[in-house]
């Protein structure tokens, strides 16, 4: 089982800091790490990620075991 670190911002923004083990782990693309990575993707965009680790995140927030740091719901839409 892959380990990342986890913050949740907002219940709309997660940011997700992954080791060397966990990037080995992972079943994601390999490119989507470090050298060798997707540059075609405009820089901070957001990149693929794995659905159940979402859930799994997702899940977390809501039984208070990860804090959000701004648990108020951004107001939509934000860009017209």
């Amino acid at each position: 089982m892959a380990q990342v670190r986890v913050k949740k911002n907002s219940w709309e923004h997660t940011e997700i800091q992954w080791d060397q083990q966990s990037r080995q782990q992972c079943h994601r693309p390999r490119g989507d790490f470090g050298a060798g990575a997707d540059t075609s993707r405009r820089p901070g965009a957001p990149r693929p990620t794995c659905p159940s680790m979402v859930a799994t995140i997702t899940r977390a927030a809501a039984e208070g075991l990860i804090d959000v740091v701004d648990d108020a719901p951004v107001p939509a839409p934000i860009v017209q």
